[in-house]
């Protein structure tokens, strides 16, 4: 509520004064404060202000007193009042007839009337007004927040605040999408592009950081959404530019912002728990973990998944997450946390590529590695599947430029619900797959029947030690030194034992590359000239990239 001039002359304090012009505008002029000004008016009024005078300085000077009383209209004061009987005696007609053109008030005071009671007066009302205000904005800061915390929409939040105000609003999320509120939203981005493109300065001293823009019979105010966390969106409100927002109106708007950015930390947190049961859910179908049919069936139907569908498994590994996220994040952040920052980006991408296909993607990550079942109806083939990561990559040079994928793919002949299955396929495919034939590759599990006879050695016990034995000095050196012994045996063993061809491959120079290879005999008491000891290296290597054995 707002302090009108006609509530404030209709006081006992100004029964004797004299209404002189702006009848018409007493109920629609506020006032906000109260100053007592005397010639020159300069910048010392500011808009709404009741300006009291006694006229000293134009005592007799009809141009000084209408210079004056210009000044006073020009800076947006509510009301002009004048005591007359000691400078002024009568008010004359050429003020008069200014004032009345412009609909401005001024009221001529008796001498008697003391200028400390007329302020006394205004601030008592005002105080008043301000403290009902204040109990007027706790209530409706509570209402929004338990809206907020309701879990009502934002389209329930801003219809509350529209009616507050009687304007239209309108709030878009980080995307600058449209997400709730009346006000059109080409309208809006249209102003806003002006408003981005020119200086603006707040026409509230109080609200500097509101962004006003003026556009013919139109004007926007811009508030920026944020949280503890960063920007969260904007807040727009458009309206006619005759109806200016009053103090009043400029703390609703506060207030709104504020459940605003509520409502976006909240709606995270939900997303980011829904998202994480999500995860946990389809790892454990994964792993093969032991869930009753009551806690399958109901999470499959919370998360909407049609398990009764069969799938294939791919799993993808970004190979140079580090080099593309940046040196600086690379050093504080782990693998888990950069994936969990771009998986968002990544189910993106994943749904994008499955809506094309018209099949069912179900998506997860663990640690560093991004896990996908897709729908496997109809005979799916390794085209089908190609056509898939071929839309996937696309989507991700624009989504996550600069990251490359290696994928491992691994089906199951034998219908619906071997989710463990597949994915220990998958897995062997892509550890395999990065062992063998180098990064940024995609692997099938089943284009060789090696890998499956490597998968089923690598369950044998006397297999198992054997590999471990052989290995397990060169993995636990490499994990000191991070020299990377094993990569470099399989690059000279595919160069079979050409000493330069390995050097240029790995990138090192001949002396490096020979002592690694006398690191390796050393370590493993295994003769790289020693074709039994070669085959014995090899095959320990590759049943250890199948991902089934692992040390200690």
């Amino acid at each position: 509520m707002l302090l009108s001039v006609g509530e404030l002359i209709d006081s006992t304090l100004f029964e004797n004064a004299i209404l002189k012009t702006g009848e018409q505008t007493l109920t629609d002029k506020p006032v906000e404060w109260i100053s007592v000004m005397e010639s020159p008016v300069e910048n010392f009024v500011r808009e709404n202000e009741f300006v009291l005078s006694t006229g000293i300085g134009c005592h007799e000077n009809t141009e000084e007193l209408l210079s004056f009383i210009k000044d006073v209209y020009d800076s947006g004061a509510s009301a002009l009042a004048i005591a007359t009987g000691r400078y002024i005696f009568e008010i004359p007609e050429e003020v008069i007839q200014f004032a009345a053109d412009r609909n401005f008030i001024i009221i001529e005071l008796p001498w008697e009337i003391r200028f400390a009671d007329i302020v006394h007066e205004v601030m008592t009302k005002l105080n008043e007004l301000k403290q009902n205000e204040t109990t007027r904005f706790k209530e409706m800061q509570q209402q929004l927040i338990q809206k907020v915390l309701e879990g009502k929409t934002l389209e329930h939040i801003t219809h509350y605040i529209e009616q507050e105000l009687s304007q239209s609003v309108l709030i878009c999320n980080e995307k600058k999408e449209p997400i709730a509120g009346s006000a059109n939203p080409n309208d809006v981005f249209a102003l806003w592009d002006q408003m981005r493109t020119s200086i603006n300065e707040s026409h509230y001293p109080k609200h500097s950081e509101i962004q006003q823009l003026d556009s013919g019979s139109v004007q926007l105010i811009h508030l920026n959404i944020q949280s503890d966390v960063g920007h969260k969106g904007d807040f727009f409100i458009l309206s006619d530019s005759d109806k200016r927002l009053n103090e009043h109106d400029l703390m609703i708007a506060e207030q709104a912002v504020v459940a605003a950015a509520l409502w976006f930390s909240r709606n995270s947190a939900v997303i980011e728990a829904e998202s994480r049961m999500q995860n946990e859910f389809l790892l454990g179908l994964a792993k093969g973990e032991m869930m009753s049919e009551e806690h399958v069936a109901s999470h499959a139907e919370f998360f909407r998944y049609n398990l009764d569908l069969p799938y294939l498994c791919i799993i993808g590994f970004p190979e140079n997450l580090n080099d593309s996220t940046g040196h600086e994040s690379s050093l504080n952040e782990s693998g888990r946390t950069r994936l969990d920052r771009m998986s968002i980006y990544i189910k993106e991408g994943l749904l994008y590529a499955g809506e094309n296909v018209q099949r069912q993607v179900l998506f997860a990550h663990e640690h560093d590695k991004v896990i996908v079942f897709l729908e496997a109806t109809n005979k799916i083939t390794a085209d089908a599947v190609n056509q898939f990561l071929d839309l996937v990559e696309r989507r991700f040079t624009h989504l996550l430029p600069g990251v490359l994928f290696s994928w491992g793919i691994g089906m199951d002949r034998d219908g619906i619900r071997n989710f463990a299955s597949c994915f220990q396929k998958a897995k062997a495919a892509l550890e395999m797959g990065r062992s063998q034939r180098g990064i940024g590759k995609r692997t099938y599990f089943d284009e060789t029947q090696i890998n499956r006879l490597l998968l089923n050695l690598a369950g044998n016990e006397e297999v198992r030690d054997i590999t471990i034995s052989t290995l397990s000095p060169l993995v636990e050196y490499d994990e000191k030194r991070e020299m990377d012994l094993i990569k470099t045996f399989v690059a000279y063993n595919n160069n079979n034992g050409n000493v330069s061809q390995t050097a240029r491959e790995l990138n090192l120079h001949r002396q490096s590359l020979l002592y690694r290879l006398r690191k390796i005999e050393s370590l493993t008491n295994l003769s790289l000239v020693d074709p039994d000891d070669l085959f014995l290296l090899n095959f320990s290597i590759r049943v250890w990239s199948t991902g089934a054995i692992k040390k200690g």
